[in-house]
């Protein structure tokens, strides 16, 4: 088996992940590099060498897919795929995106998760007091709305909370995708 066969072997089978479509496209640019290496007098050592590690130019591929389908579908789960990415690149992203990442991740799902909790608790005070009459009628209803309304401030502010939260990463996941590519732009 050739070098470039190698190579193209171990760099299809990290990107088995990828549609077919996309996958085939960027394959086909390395083929031509190996083609044209080649045609001008490289041995295919030289080119893969030059091309660098397949396993890192797969992570770097993978990466920039990741982000392109989180900033398309702004899913949480499209957004987690590029941030596991992004750490496949090195420890340094380890400690600087996954870690600030899963933190503040977290943070957001508590602060839902109270806000959730709050407006059942006014709805549970209401039939609460309705039942066992621990506060009258018209006390409950006063609870259950002001736990409504606090509810619904909350809801507001997270869902501004949470976009900007992931616009922001989106973001910081192409500064560093820039940086680990060498293009500071």
């Amino acid at each position: 088996m050739t070098t470039r066969d190698r190579y193209m072997l171990e760099l299809e089978g990290m990107l088995k992940v990828i549609p077919e479509a996309q996958r085939k496209e960027w394959l086909y640019d390395y083929y031509i590099h190996f083609q044209q290496a080649v045609e001008n007098g490289q041995s295919e050592e030289d080119a893969a060498r030059e091309l660098g590690d397949p396993r890192m130019i797969a992570n770097e591929l993978l990466l920039g897919y990741r982000v392109g389908q989180a900033e398309k579908n702004n899913s949480f789960g499209k957004l987690s795929k590029a941030v596991f990415a992004t750490v496949s690149l090195g420890l340094f992203n380890v400690i600087f995106i996954l870690g600030p990442y899963l933190a503040l991740a977290a943070v957001l799902l508590a602060l839902w998760a109270s806000a959730v909790a709050i407006g059942i608790a006014g709805i549970g005070i209401v039939i609460e007091s309705l039942w066992n009459g621990t506060f009258t009628i018209p006390q409950a209803l006063t609870i259950g709305l002001i736990s409504s309304a606090v509810t619904i401030l909350l809801v507001i502010g997270l869902k501004a909370l949470t976009t900007s939260f992931y616009n922001m990463t989106l973001k910081y996941l192409k500064f560093n995708t820039r940086i680990v590519k060498g293009n500071n732009k």
